[in-house]
């Protein structure tokens, strides 16, 4: 996939995001009742959650990531696949766990013992709110396709958001400059605009291109493809058309009229 982004770009805003983190506490709690103290948290994009055992009442607890949440962790003396032998089974020491969240979205989460998946018990909500930009990825970069005279055929244009904030796009054609859009009456987009949001699997764009009213030969034109990246606010795709003599007209053109 061909990614339109600017790697300067996106190298300060990954900088700017870990100098500015910050470190989160939720503490699992045993009285009044088991619970996660706070059990609803919004931070940033970056930021990290340490999770605490309560020193001054542990009990057998552990913090895990339920189904459906943007950052997956199972943590207790450290976290499995921490690289440094952490364990996230249940465990009634004053263990403490730290978790960074670089995605934007929903992270329910739950003591496996004490909680249910889905909500209910021991059971938290952390929301990760984008601090960044939107990154247009746009796959590919370019549009050929071939069809017979009076014939249509359509292609595939991807567009996804590698960013941390909402990908807000728009689509339209242009005979020559992106800059000056204009009908291109063979080639047309559907959907032709959207939103992508952070986290979301890229949108599937059908580019129709139609030799209704085409004679034989090669056509080109743009698909401009607009967006609130600022990087990559205009970028056009070019489009190859080829419209094929069609069957019948070969079949006349060599005298073997049915």
């Amino acid at each position: 996939m061909k990614r339109i982004s600017l790697l300067a770009g996106g190298a300060l805003a990954l900088f700017a995001v870990t100098a500015s983190a910050i470190d989160h506490q939720v503490v699992a709690m045993n009285s009044p009742t088991r619970h996660f103290e706070p059990s609803t948290l919004e931070i940033n994009v970056g930021d990290t959650v340490t999770f605490i055992n309560d020193p001054a009442n542990p009990g057998f607890h552990n913090v895990e990531s339920d189904t459906g949440a943007v950052t997956q962790f199972r943590c207790a003396n450290g976290c499995d696949g921490d690289g440094a032998g952490g364990s996230g089974d249940p465990a009634s020491n004053t263990w403490t766990a730290t978790v960074t969240f670089p995605t934007a979205g929903s992270v329910p989460y739950l003591c496996e013992v004490h909680g249910i998946p889905g909500g209910g018990g021991m059971y938290g909500t952390i929301t990760v709110v984008g601090n960044g930009t939107p990154t247009l990825d746009l796959s590919p970069g370019s549009l050929s396709g071939s069809a017979d005279e009076g014939a249509t055929t359509a292609v595939p244009l991807s567009i996804g958001n590698a960013g941390d904030a909402d990908l807000d796009w728009t689509a339209d054609t242009a005979s020559a400059d992106c800059a000056s859009p204009d009908v291109v009456p063979w080639l047309a987009v559907d959907p032709a605009g959207g939103t992508v949001v952070v986290g979301d699997p890229p949108t599937q764009v059908n580019v129709t291109l139609d030799a209704t009213t085409l004679a034989p030969g090669v056509y080109n034109a743009n698909v401009c493809v607009q967006s609130n990246d600022a990087a990559n606010a205009l970028v056009p795709v070019p489009v190859e058309f080829t419209v094929n003599v069609s069957n019948a007209d070969e079949v006349f053109t060599n005298g073997f009229d049915p």
